[in-house]
């Protein structure tokens, strides 16, 4: 069956499952527009280094060519197949480090006099390295991140300890290379303390998201039937109370009730399970002949009540005899004969109490049952 139908304050929300991953989706989408703006930052400097250092520098000369068409590979990848995006990212990043690894390293052994060494390092290879352990934290989970950037520290500390030792400036820039690591070890612990708290908060969120969907879930509970699945008398008079407030204002609103005929000799000769499907199927035909606005419900044993805002006294009558007309043919294939239903419609007054409105309509329905039933009585006859 479909959703309840209804305007009343206490309508079910459907869609709202759809917020278990409406985080998840949009911290994607973030991620993909960081790792474009990086690689639109990164593709600037290496085309930069290449007009700039590719003359001197063999290893730039013929590796960041290379370089490039990675970046222009990972920016199709994250624009045209995002499914694929952070395993790439994972790859793509492993690639970065080890080359900017040999970079420092090829630097370092480099004269000096040849626009080497030390000074070349700056600003392009170190704030490379710390770029990289950053984004680790955006493609990989914050314990593997952590690990990643500690990696990547170690290693920019090892290589360029061995490139000193063994390069022309022997030992010169040691202490500032580990203040380097001091930096880095800071900035990865700021990271990842941030990090927890943002795992922390999407925890939180998604604990929300399924809290709210568990409530809506149980509040279309408490006001469903269990059967037809169309609204049960709680929600029913929830919602005529609400509707009597809207006539207050001159808009029509009608209630249409409705018996099934003979139930009692359906149950009986057909048995309670052919009876149930015979309900199911009445409330199926009601679905499908309300609109969306429409309020169907269950209201007893064979009893059905439909609420339908902005509709006037004789639109309610035309439709009761819309639903009168199919209902025998459309039921019979289930019950093995033709079952029909006696009708009352009656229009809701400014401010009328739920049970008021129901009586009077339920007394018009009546005088469809004793005036032969399988036919619609409405308050203006």
């Amino acid at each position: 069956m479909s959703r309840l139908r209804g305007a009343g304050p206490e309508r079910a929300h459907p869609g709202t499952d759809i917020e278990a991953r409406a985080f998840s989706e949009q911290n994607m989408r973030l991620v993909r527009r960081v790792l474009l703006a990086c690689l639109a930052i990164g593709a600037t400097s290496i085309v930069t280094e290449m007009i700039v250092l590719g003359a001197h520098d063999k290893f730039i000369r013929y590796s960041f060519p290379f370089l490039l068409v990675v970046v222009g590979t990972f920016a199709w990848v994250i624009l045209r197949r995002p499914r694929v995006v952070i395993l790439f990212s994972r790859a793509f990043l492993t690639v970065l480090v080890v080359t900017w690894l040999v970079v420092m390293d090829e630097r370092l052994l480099a004269p000096a006099d040849a626009g080497q060494g030390w000074s070349a390092l700056f600003p392009q290879t170190f704030m490379g390295l710390v770029i990289f352990a950053v984004i680790g934290y955006l493609v990989y989970p914050t314990r593997v991140a952590l690990l990643h950037a500690l990696a990547v520290t170690g290693g920019s500390v090892v290589v360029g300890l061995i490139a000193l030792h063994t390069g022309p400036d022997h030992d010169a820039h040691v202490a500032d290379l580990l203040r380097f690591g001091v930096y880095m070890l800071v900035l990865t612990g700021m990271v990842y303390v941030l990090s927890r708290a943002k795992e922390r908060a999407a925890r939180a969120f998604r604990s929300a998201a399924n809290a709210t969907i568990e409530a809506a879930a149980m509040r279309e509970m408490a006001y469903r039937d269990p059967l037809t699945g169309a609204a049960n008398r709680r929600r029913l008079l929830d919602e005529l109370t609400y509707q009597s407030v809207a006539t207050a204002g001159g808009a029509h609103v009608a209630v249409v009730y409705l018996d099934v005929d003979h139930f009692k000799r359906i149950n009986d000769e057909r048995g309670h399970l052919v009876g149930d499907e015979v309900l199911c199927m009445v409330a199926a035909v009601l679905q499908r002949h309300v609109r969306e606005s429409d309020l169907v419900a269950r209201v007893g044993g064979e009893e059905f009540v439909v609420v339908a805002p902005g509709m006037a006294l004789a639109e309610a009558t035309a439709l009761a005899d819309r639903i009168c007309s199919v209902l025998p043919d459309t039921v019979a294939g289930v019950a093995g004969t033709a079952v029909t239903a006696s009708f009352g419609v009656t229009a809701l007054r400014p401010g009328e109490d739920p049970a008021d409105v129901l009586g009077r309509v339920d007394a018009l329905m009546y005088r469809a049952k004793h005036a032969g039933r399988d036919r619609v009585v409405s308050s203006v006859d």
